[in-house]
């Protein structure tokens, strides 16, 4: 039998032009500026983390797939291939001010040990930064509400996602790992009506918007 692989690492077969090339200058910018060294978990091919190396951080990558990260390399400080649910993290503790899960933890088969496991690679006072889709965007919602689930590309229902989190589950998520969250972001479509719906129902219709949050968490 073959050696067991997380469920990231099957996945990462067959994936789509610019899949691995994304900035995210969004996540980017959520990244504090006293923090200079900082661990990128999937990587791609380091654009985010030149984004970074720009502002003057150190930046390392950890990328599954060889291929991706050999370009990865030419941009990063570091680049290191592991399967971080299968090898762990090849760090020592206190290695980072920051670490970055962009779009990555809803591919785990179990990113509630990942993320316990990262944070303690963190200094005292660092933070982990995370986009996580959510599923209860309008479009998924109503997708359920008339007895349909169609995996995807890419998206809240990739094909590649093991799990699934609302506001309510990252915050389960990044608390059992000893992160409080400090800011919660969101990526959707704002729009006259959007902002109407938001404001008359305290914010709460916003969870219908929100395709993605951005959230920071700092280790407590």
């Amino acid at each position: 039998m073959g050696q067991t692989r997380s469920g990231a690492a099957v996945q990462a077969i067959a994936r789509h032009a610019g899949y691995y090339t994304g900035a995210r200058l969004d996540v980017a910018a959520l990244v504090p500026a006293a923090c200079r060294r900082v661990l990128e978990v999937g990587c791609g091919e380091g654009n985010l983390g030149r984004v970074l190396k720009e502002r003057g951080c150190h930046v390392t990558g950890l990328e599954l797939v060889p291929e991706v990260a050999a370009v990865a390399a030419r941009h990063l400080d570091d680049v290191r291939i592991a399967d971080v649910e299968a090898d762990g993290f090849p760090f020592a503790p206190a290695s980072f001010d920051a670490i970055i899960f962009a779009d990555v933890l809803e591919h785990l088969v179990d990113p509630w040990r990942v993320l316990r496991e990262a944070v303690g690679l963190l200094a005292p006072g660092g933070c982990v930064i995370g986009s996580i889709p959510n599923l209860q965007h309008h479009g998924t919602v109503w997708g359920l509400l008339r007895g349909r689930w169609r995996y995807r590309a890419k998206g809240i229902t990739d094909f590649g996602h093991l799990r699934f989190f609302t506001l309510q589950t990252i915050r389960g998520l990044f608390e059992q790992s000893g992160l409080s969250l400090v800011h919660v972001g969101r990526n959707y479509r704002r729009t006259l009506w959007r902002r109407f719906a938001s404001f008359v129902t305290g914010g709460w219709a916003r969870g219908f918007y929100t395709s993605q949050y951005l959230v920071v968490g700092k280790r407590t």
